[in-house]
């Protein structure tokens, strides 16, 4: 039988309506018959993978050391290994008739609308010095890290932007511990308390003056539950470990930390872009893989957080 063309068209819903049906049907399981239920979420069926050689843990011991940014799920998350002790930098969008919203992480490239834009500046292989910009809500700022003899200093900038509120946004700097990793964080007058598994390591903010009631003046209405430092983010924050410092001696510290950088990769001569260009690029991509305890160069973060933690090519 020959079909017309009208016909035809009204045959091809049909066709489809019934092929879906019986695709449908195929996929049912039988009555009194279910699929089969792993044990584990590890797949059982696979040979164990090789032990390591003693050069690859011996990479990995080395490499897995001090403050960077460790963490898959944000690039202004700075992390100590091995303790894992993680310091978070957000900030809160204030409105005036609702609509306030929070940015706890922050990634390069994340598409979707009203996501962040991250410019990612220099990075050091061994996050001596970081630099990066990001845009949300109308706001603008500048996160700067640096070593200084084994401690951390972060540099929060507010820059010129077209506020969409006439509320000042809020920095919310938190701390607590990655990966189930032993330790404690604890608010105190003035600073963070924290002891993991090398000893303590207090945190202070240029925000925090010492007072008996600095842990009850900044608090925020934001999804955070470790304890945290909070101040309206118009001028710039400094952060530092192991002991307190003044922002101008924050501010010190990066720059020294920065020329260092600039200088290392002036050392490559004409080929220095090229050197900025590949250590900054892996240096943002670099992260902790917990699991097998490792440091890796993954595909990239955001794919990172849709494939179970981290995936690599080859």
């Amino acid at each position: 039988m020959v079909l017309s063309s009208k016909a035809s068209y009204r045959a091809f819903p049909i066709l489809f309506l019934a092929w879906g049906i019986s695709i449908a049907a195929l996929a049912q399981p039988e009555a009194g018959s279910s699929f089969p239920t792993a044990s584990s979420r590890r797949a059982g069926d696979q040979p164990a993978p090789p032990s390591p050689s003693a050069n690859y843990r011996a990479v990995q011991q080395r490499l897995a050391q001090g403050w960077n940014t460790w963490d898959t799920n944000s690039v202004i998350t700075q992390v100590l290994l091995p303790e894992g002790l993680a310091i978070h930098v957000g900030l809160k969008h204030n409105a005036t008739l609702g609509g306030d919203a929070f940015l706890g992480d922050v990634l390069i490239g994340r598409l979707q609308p009203g996501a962040e834009q991250v410019v990612p500046g220099p990075h050091a292989w061994d996050g001596s010095y970081t630099d990066l910009r990001v845009t949300w809500k109308g706001h603008s700022w500048r996160i700067q890290s640096a070593h200084d003899a084994g401690n951390l200093v972060l540099l929060a900038t507010p820059l010129p932007s077209k506020p969409i509120s006439a509320l000042p946004p809020t920095l919310v700097v938190s701390v607590d511990f990655l990966w189930n990793r032993p330790g404690t964080a604890l608010r105190r007058a003035g600073f963070i308390e924290t002891r993991g598994a090398s000893g303590p390591a207090p945190v202070y903010c240029t925000c925090a003056p010492p007072s008996a009631h600095a842990e009850s003046d900044d608090y925020a209405d934001v999804p955070v539950t470790s304890p945290y430092f909070s101040v309206d983010f118009t001028a710039p924050v400094g952060i530092a470990t192991g002991r307190r410092r003044t922002l101008a001696e924050i501010e010190a510290i990066v720059d020294r930390q920065r020329q260092a950088y600039e200088k290392s990769v002036a050392s490559a001569g004409t080929a220095a872009p090229i050197r900025d260009a590949i250590e900054t690029t892996l240096g943002w991509d670099t992260i902790y893989e917990p699991n097998l305890r490792r440091v890796i160069s993954p595909v990239s973060r955001v794919w990172n957080l849709k494939f179970g933690g981290y995936i690599l090519f080859d």
